[in-house]
């Protein structure tokens, strides 16, 4: 409980959890590294549902009209549509998914340990276009206007526009960037 700091449930899972939690009209969802993506009662912490990915989750979820993206370590970025608990689509890439997907305006960003960073169509799975990288990007990127920015493990961070995937600039750091973007918009 926020007001006294007591433990209110605790939930159980087959593996860690390194995914960070959303939370839906009174549903907290999460990934964990025993291949499920869970949906738990926030009051009572009684388990809804869970749904086989078939690898590990370390991917957090985002929500959108009523579905639910989260990638995987089988490659994949899955949409579920939340009403039916039903496989709406899912989108393969060429490697692990740790980047938590961020959605908007009808487009899903992640990003994938092939290097690549991906805009795939929210309701069709569709990709609408992909950007290179120089290694792994497990950031989870952030959408600023007509921008998107995300990080890469070769040391720099991206900022793409979000209809053609063009690179509108980059900034080269000293390290892997594995932390995730934030906009402080004037």
């Amino acid at each position: 409980d926020i007001r006294t700091g007591q433990q209110k449930w605790r939930f159980q899972t087959g593996h860690y959890v390194s995914s960070s939690p959303v939370i839906s009209d009174g549903v907290v969802y999460f990934g964990s590294n025993d291949n499920y993506l869970y949906a738990v009662d926030a009051k009572t912490g009684q388990q809804k549902w869970k749904f086989d990915s078939g690898d590990d989750v370390s991917s957090s979820p985002s929500i959108a009209n009523g579905v639910l993206y989260f990638g995987s370590n089988d490659n994949f970025l899955y949409a579920i549509v939340l009403k039916t608990v039903e496989l709406k689509w899912k989108f393969e890439t060429g490697d692990d998914i740790y980047s938590s997907p961020a959605v908007n305006k009808g487009v899903v960003y992640f990003g994938s340990q092939d290097s690549n960073f991906y805009a795939v169509n929210a309701n069709t799975g569709k990709i609408k276009w992909k950007f290179k990288t120089g290694n792994a990007v497990w950031t989870s990127p952030y959408v600023a206007g007509n921008m998107v920015l995300f990080g890469s493990f070769d040391t720099y961070l991206y900022a793409l526009d979000t209809k053609t995937g063009r690179q509108i600039w980059n900034f080269g750091t000293d390290g892997y960037v594995s932390s995730s973007p934030s906009v402080a918009e004037e």
